[in-house]
């Protein structure tokens, strides 16, 4: 049989021109490859780790083996090739990695193990993400299948649901579905990714707002126009709002086509670590009552006061066009043209200070979604009528300087509201244009 697997090599090495010179034998060259054999690079990133080894005639495979403990090693990859991406480690651990290929002839060879720490950074991880989908939706399926791989959520945070496909659910419909939400997922998810635009409402609460919050049914008996409990995570420095606060803020995966929801998903993933820099847009229209936002903002906040990255300047406008640095576009009118006229980044938010942009699908005003078709990243909108409280909107200082220090687009949105009952929020939510290592 030896001999057999060496004739095999010698016409492996004929047909890819490999010599063998000074009367050296196929196990001589073989030998004198394994000698060479070793990791030549092992590059980190974000929850993952590139090894390139040097490349052996007459691999049959390459064992790569890894554990978070020297000479341990509690995972096995199989490759055929002589690089491979590692994926869905955990960052702020130190990983070690060793090689071995395996021959035709089957004989084997081991690098040496090499380690690498990989950094913590700042914001929600995809591990820290749930993943609700609508399996009575085809069309939620698809863009929860869609995010999972994009995003590489855990299967084990991911929760299938069989939802009514309307608009509004009842209180008690709503119930069952979050309690069985709250059965299902583990403890360390922190935050929640829908993958859906429709039921958008739970009677006249946000159905990001349920399953975050849960149902307050105070302000549907009374008037959308009271005050509810506020948010206990606003304006704190929380990172995991579940241990700490046992709220698990949502967001919806969500626009007008399928394929609006995906771009604006790619769009969230490009924006990761691209530390842009550009202008935030806080609108002072013709419309004085819906432009509360630029009518309070403090002035001292303007310019770069709030961060380095951010020109922050009032525009006595009714809308902008033809810019390419919008990364905050805080609008003050009930329906906003042109939106689709600005290019903007990928990370960029924009919403408008209105009664019904929270209405997805039939608002009489402007969808919130109108932004996202445009090209943000994210956007937010009350679904009943709120009255004109700025607490019940993104306050546009809270969320500059959230998302600027590295947080994560959910986070920085459900930071910068007080009172969210009646709000939607909509965007790719582990967007991290400004995430940062932490030392």
């Amino acid at each position: 049989m030896k001999h057999i697997l060496v004739v095999i090599y010698i016409f492996y090495c004929w047909l890819n021109n490999v010599v063998v010179i000074n009367g050296s034998s196929a196990g001589d060259v073989l030998s004198q490859q394994f000698t060479k054999f070793a990791i030549l690079q092992a590059v980190r990133g974000d929850e993952q780790v590139v090894l390139t080894w040097n490349a052996v005639p007459a691999v049959l495979e390459y064992v790569i083996e890894y554990g978070t403990s020297s000479q341990t090693y509690t995972k096995t990859l199989i490759s055929l090739s002589s690089s491979l991406t590692i994926t869905g480690l955990d960052n702020g651990f130190t990983y070690y990695f060793r090689v071995t290929a395996r021959l035709i002839t089957g004989a084997t060879n081991t690098t040496s193990e090499v380690s690498v720490r990989l950094p913590r950074l700042s914001g929600l991880r995809p591990r820290e993400l749930g993943l609700l989908i609508n399996d009575n939706d085809p069309e939620s399926v698809m863009i929860g299948e869609y995010y999972r791989t994009r995003r590489h959520i855990p299967s084990q945070n991911i929760v299938h649901l069989n939802v009514s496909i309307k608009v509004q659910l009842s209180s008690a419909e709503f119930l069952a579905l979050k309690d069985q939400v709250d059965r299902t997922l583990p403890t360390t998810v922190q935050a929640l990714a829908i993958a859906w635009t429709i039921p958008y409402r739970v009677e006249c609460n946000s159905i990001t707002s349920a399953f975050a919050l849960n149902y307050m049914d105070g302000p549907c008996k009374a008037s959308t126009c009271n005050w509810a409990a506020s948010s206990p995570y606003y304006k704190t420095n929380s990172t995991k709002p579940f241990t700490d606060f046992k709220m698990r803020p949502a967001m919806m995966l969500a626009a007008l086509t399928a394929d609006e929801t995906k771009s604006m998903i790619n769009r969230g993933i490009a924006s990761d670590g691209t530390h842009p820099r550009g202008s935030a847009y806080i609108m002072n229209t013709t419309d004085s009552l819906r432009s509360l936002r630029a009518r309070i903002f403090p002035v001292a906040n303007l310019g770069t006061a709030l961060s380095s990255s951010v020109n922050v300047q009032i525009r006595n406008a009714d809308w902008i066009s033809n810019t390419t640095d919008a990364l905050f576009y805080f609008q003050g009118l009930a329906s906003v043209i042109n939106i689709d006229r600005n290019e903007f980044p990928p990370g960029a938010i924009g919403d408008h200070l209105t009664s019904f942009g929270g209405m997805l699908t039939d608002s009489y005003q402007m969808s919130a979604l109108k932004f996202i078709a445009g090209g943000t990243t994210g956007t937010f909108g009350t679904v009943t009528e709120p009255c004109a409280y700025a607490e019940k909107f993104p306050d546009p200082t809270i969320m500059i300087q959230y998302y600027t220090k590295g947080e994560t687009l959910i986070e920085a949105y459900w930071k910068s509201i007080l009172q969210t009952f009646q709000g939607i929020f909509v965007g790719e939510p582990l967007a991290n244009p400004w995430k940062q290592e932490i030392v």
